[in-house]
């Protein structure tokens, strides 16, 4: 017989798990993916309720709202707005000019999205290995386009191990992304935002087909709940995506809303988490009334409790995300002051662990904290995977993987056209240097430069 402390043990555990997904899985996303959430949470769940906001914004809104609508630094030219005949528009200073267009960024690919998380977040290089042929055979709506069987063969590895690299990409953003058909990224995607328990959970494993036809009295029946249950899923559902892997792509220009703002402040920075136009959401009180009341049928008492219990854990789930990414940005800014400031080739060497160490946190959280986010200055929008620098170890010391990039390419920017250095000839410019690399890491930084092989490059 198990004793009665254990059995409260694993029972705290068990209800602890769904409330630990969602904080994660609220965390990935990015202010865009959280606000169609929040809505999706609004409209599912009845003991949600939206603040609404009738009182004048106040200083602080007024300035995060100035921040993401086009936010410039202060030196501005009073006669600048001023200037100019009265029916035409002031001229765009080249300073404006250059904010907003730094808005606007090249849509990151998903593989390269996957590559990044892998190469951060993999336990050893045979897990790396395998999860690289992996990603390298999802396609661009995220489902994996290889057999299973196939992989062990080609790697000279054991099933297990190909399907527990599987198992560890499937976490990764974005949500249901490595699945083999659409049920089981929809499955996924619910059981990343803890869902697993759920009664849309069950829809989706065992009624997909039936969901789809529209046949909802029978899934009503067949797992002995309300029809309003089933409506409400099939609601819920729609805000599942389809294609995880459609958001990224194709090199498309895109405008992107920072997550967060970072602000001047006495010659250093104030930050702050964007959530403008996020619905303000706190958990109605209303239905404290129906719980007490003893005429209220089990039933409905049970579904308030399931409910309200969510709701708690949505509300207190942005809240920790609000604070996460306050601490991990706090940091990022503290450590790479010169890389903030414009002197990009020059950034620290910086990794997740080293944060995850600093604040206390897992390096899947800190992970989590900077997929598909940016973070916006008063002149430049940045991704804040930028901030993260991989070194190179090298006799006196190490050295930061930009400033190898900004050598290759100046070295190449230099060469004769008539003949261009091979990557074996930088390599050896660099040795010279005290930069020892290899010849593939040479091709590897030319290539993420987008730059010609030389026999390309050669006129």
């Amino acid at each position: 017989m198990i004793p009665m402390a254990l059995r409260q043990e694993s029972a705290q555990k068990m209800m602890l798990l769904p409330k630990i997904l969602l904080s994660m899985h609220v965390l990935q996303l990015n202010i865009m993916e959280l606000k169609a959430f929040l809505q999706a949470e609004l409209e599912d769940n009845p003991l949600l309720e939206e603040e609404q906001i009738t009182e004048p914004i106040d200083e602080e809104e007024s300035r995060l709202d100035e921040g993401i609508s086009g936010l410039i630094d202060e030196k501005v030219d009073n006669e600048e707005l001023v200037s100019g005949a009265e029916d035409e528009p002031p001229s765009i200073s080249e300073e404006k000019k250059s904010y907003f267009e730094s808005l606007i960024t090249e849509r990151e690919s998903l593989y390269e999205h996957l590559h990044w998380q892998l190469e951060v977040l993999a336990k050893d290089e045979e897990q790396k290995r395998i999860g690289e042929l992996l990603i390298g055979n999802i396609d661009d709506d995220g489902y994996l386009a290889v057999d299973l069987k196939d992989v062990p063969g080609l790697l000279n590895t054991s099933f297990k191990k190909v399907k527990e690299a599987l198992s560890f990409i499937r976490t990764f953003d974005p949500a249901g992304v490595a699945a083999c058909n659409l049920k089981e990224s929809l499955l996924i995607q619910l059981i990343s935002s803890g869902k697993r328990d759920t009664h849309i959970y069950r829809i989706v494993y065992s009624h997909l087909e039936d969901l789809e036809k529209g046949d909802l009295n029978k899934i009503a029946k067949a797992l002995s709940i309300p029809l309003k249950e089933v409506e409400a899923a099939k609601k819920r559902l729609a805000y599942l995506n389809p294609r995880p892997g459609a958001a990224f792509g194709k090199n498309v220009a895109v405008r992107v809303v920072p997550d967060v703002i970072a602000y001047k402040n006495n010659g250093g920075y104030y930050i702050e988490v964007n959530e403008k136009d996020l619905p303000r959401l706190y958990v109605s009180n209303f239905y404290n009334i129906l719980l007490k009341d003893k005429k209220s049928p089990t039933a409905t008492k049970e579904y308030i409790r399931s409910k309200l219990t969510h709701a708690r854990w949505v509300v207190e789930s942005v809240k920790q995300r609000r604070n996460t990414i306050s601490r991990v940005c706090e940091y990022l800014i503290d450590i790479q002051k010169d890389f903030l400031a414009g002197a990009e080739n020059f950034a620290k060497p910086l990794t997740l662990k080293q944060v995850a160490d600093t604040l206390a946190i897992s390096e899947a959280t800190v992970s989590r904290t900077v997929s598909s986010k940016y973070l916006q200055t008063p002149t430049k929008l940045l991704a804040l995977k930028r901030f993260f620098v991989r070194s190179l170890k090298q006799e006196k010391g190490e050295i930061s993987s930009l400033e190898v990039k900004d050598r290759i390419k100046k070295l190449i920017e230099n060469e004769d056209i008539k003949k261009p250095l091979k990557d074996e000839e930088i390599g050896l410019i660099l040795k010279k240097e005290d930069i020892t690399i290899s010849r593939r890491t040479v091709a590897k930084y030319r290539e993420t430069l987008n730059i010609l092989s030389y026999t390309k490059r050669k006129r």
